[in-house]
């Protein structure tokens, strides 16, 4: 992380926004000196807007999105991806590869720490920062450092937790990495401070909902909730989750949208909480990966079909599931959900009511309320078309069944979105890992079978499930250990 006051200074230092309607337009301002800045609200704004324009400069996406599908059963690597992400698709990874590279988040993490430092200096010698402003600039620096390090956290585990910035190279301290359960703690707290200082809009929603950017690519409270109650869901907390998750979908501010379409994510919806956004602003970097041209990542589309698609065997021939093949997917393995055009400006949804929903029908067949459980999922599947072949009858004493139903309902609703790694994961680790199978049967779908007995063989170790900390960054820092599982 030595490299890491480099791109806070010159992101924070070297932003402004340019006009009110195009929050995300941001042009470099040369010659500005951190003893020049921090002194005006506007300043403040200008690195808040740095650390949104970071997080869809492309890097950070791409990471989430390798991060959260590669290793799990719904994208594939073609002949035209590098070496390191086909070892990663044969569960073969060394702390050489690309895929341990955590650099962009910290990157941003640094930006976020650096706000929260700063902004009390540019509010003590601005008589118009007024407190309101100040809240919401701080609160939004907290819950995308909170989301980073969430994202950090189910991919390798015990990971450095930084929470001061970083100017320069001195500033830089071997600090080691600390255990995933005091992130955790550290993100809960966190985020209930961002609770209090974050507004429920931006802009006040009118007929259409949250759909104005400023809401939807901005943290707002409800994605603070969100967020809180995905790190509830993953300590096993249910209640707490489902107490937050309520907040979400009491607002009545988000609505499904009936059947989603190839153009679904192209601009924010009434479905929408939190997105990284493109419009006006970069071109997503996904789309050259998944869809036009040589693309390195494709649909693996033989499981996607088997198991969460299956054909139609109704009468009514026509019917079909809108998320499936041919709407945000093709049967060649191509991804369409992030446009088909290249460049493209579809956003990449980060949280989704769906998201909501499904989260509190898992919370509530947890705690043993199995009927109410099914009528969420019944919900979701009826607006977007799901058809009879991907239902189960379940009794709503199956309580089992149930959660097993919603993960594979999560699959078909967040198919490609960086999400399906985690869930996989979070299944199988619950209860002390009393799902494993779970992990092992997605070993056997995805691995090719020179190689599946070996991988096999370390799905087993649980140390497997988290990424290696790369060789630069333990050369960096003294203070990492590496995890045991790839020290053998």
């Amino acid at each position: 992380m030595r490299k890491i006051y480099i791109v806070g200074l010159l992101t924070l230092l070297g932003f402004v926004v340019t006009s009110c309607n195009k929050w995300l337009d941001l042009q470099p301002q040369d010659g500005i000196t951190k003893a020049e800045f921090w002194k005006t609200k506007e300043d403040v704004r200008a690195a808040l807007m740095g650390i949104y324009s970071s997080l869809n400069a492309g890097p950070v996406e791409t990471r989430v999105f390798l991060w959260g599908e590669l290793r799990a059963d719904m994208v594939n690597v073609s002949s035209y991806a590098a070496d390191d992400y086909r070892l990663v698709k044969n569960y073969n990874v060394l702390s050489t590869n690309d895929i341990a590279n955590w650099g962009a988040l910290y990157n941003v993490i640094n930006n976020c720490n650096l706000l929260i430092d700063f902004a009390p200096e540019a509010k003590a010698v601005d008589p118009t920062f007024t407190e309101a402003t100040y809240n919401s600039y701080v609160g939004e620096a907290l819950t995308i450092r909170s989301l980073l390090y969430f994202y950090l956290i189910r991919t390798f585990k015990e990971i450095p937790l930084k929470l001061k910035g970083s100017y320069r190279d001195t500033d830089v301290q071997n600090i080691g990495a600390v255990s995933a359960d005091k992130v955790l703690s550290q993100l809960e707290q966190d985020l209930k401070q961002a609770q209090t200082l974050v507004p429920d809009y931006h802009v006040t929603p009118g007929n259409n909902f949250s759909i104005n950017p400023s809401n939807t690519g901005r943290i707002t409270k409800p994605a603070v909730h969100m967020l809180l109650a995905e790190v509830y869901m993953w300590k096993e907390q249910y209640a707490l989750a489902e107490v937050e998750l309520n907040k979400v979908l009491s607002t009545q501010r988000y609505q499904l949208i009936g059947r989603v379409a190839s153009n679904s994510f192209d601009i924010s919806s009434s479905e929408t909480i939190f997105e990284i956004s493109h419009k006006d602003s970069r071109a997503n970097p996904l789309t050259p990966l998944v869809y036009v041209g040589r693309i390195p990542y494709i649909a693996l589309t033989e499981v996607i079909n088997m198991d969460f698609f299956p054909p139609n065997m109704e009468v009514d021939v026509d019917k079909s599931d809108s998320r499936g093949e041919g709407v945000l997917y093709l049967s060649s393995g191509m991804i369409s959900k992030y446009g088909t055009e290249n460049p493209s400006y579809y956003n990449f949804p980060i949280f989704r009511i769906s998201d909501a929903l499904l989260l509190k029908a898992e919370a509530a067949a947890e705690q043993g309320r199995g009927a109410e459980a099914l009528q969420l999922i019944a919900e979701l599947r009826e607006s977007r078309g799901a058809i009879e072949a991907s239902n189960r009858q379940l009794n709503e004493s199956d309580l089992d069944d149930i959660i097993q139903f919603i993960f594979e309902e999560r699959a078909r609703e967040f198919a490609f979105e960086g999400k399906r790694w985690f869930d996989v994961l979070r299944l199988a680790k619950k209860d002390n890992y009393s799902n494993i199978g779970v992990l092992i049967d997605v070993v056997t779908k995805i691995v090719d079978a020179s190689v599946q007995q070996s991988a096999l063989n370390k799905v087993r170790d649980v140390n497997s499930h988290y990424l290696p900390i790369h060789e630069e960054e333990l050369f960096k820092d003294n203070t990492l250990v590496q995890n045991p599982f790839y020290l053998k």
